[in-house]
């Protein structure tokens, strides 16, 4: 399902914040408050304490280090967009990642990304189009290179991959 772009207008975009750690929160509402064409509607340390305030400020972009959003949050707020924002991709699935990316509503940064980067991938996401860090392109690739150099690796001894070895060769990785 692909969310509706949103329509263009004079009104700045509405951001919600969720992270967990106060100093990002003030960093991201810094970044964005100084600039006319965005307005920090929302700012919570978890999803749950935001969802009530999703109602009433209608933000068009969530950026969260909360990952994955339950689909129940997008039924309530079908024009949401998403902006997930990570220290690392250690701690994700790729496969979530890349369904989240397939359906059209999310974008995906290292905390690590330069501010004008940050903003360009809050205004792609908005307009309904996938923002995917390069960081995570990198590890996309390796993963899918290790993967198959285990794959390789398996046939030669005679033996079938299991998910258990891809657990490994993406551990391998950090």
């Amino acid at each position: 399902m692909t969310t509706p772009a949103r329509k263009q207008s004079s009104r700045p975009l509405r951001i919600a914040l969720v992270d967990a750690h106060p100093v990002a929160r003030l960093g991201l509402r810094s970044l964005f408050e100084s600039q006319p064409s965005f307005a920090v509607v929302s700012e919570t340390s978890t999803l749950a304490a935001a969802l009530p305030a999703f109602r009433r400020c209608e933000p068009d972009v969530l950026i969260t280090d909360a990952f994955p959003i339950p689909q129940s949050v997008f039924r309530r707020q079908p024009t949401l967009c998403v902006l997930y924002t990570f220290e690392t991709l250690e701690h994700c699935s790729l496969a979530s990642l890349t369904q989240e990316l397939r359906q059209g509503r999310a974008g995906f940064v290292l905390k690590t990304l330069p501010l004008d980067r940050l903003r360009r991938a809050v205004r792609q996401v908005a307009s309904g189009r996938p923002y995917r860090d390069p960081g995570f392109r990198r590890l996309l690739t390796e993963t899918r290179r290790q993967d198959n150099t285990v794959r390789q690796m398996k046939r030669k001894k005679g033996h079938r991959s299991t998910r258990r070895d891809k657990q490994k060769s993406v551990k391998n990785l950090r």
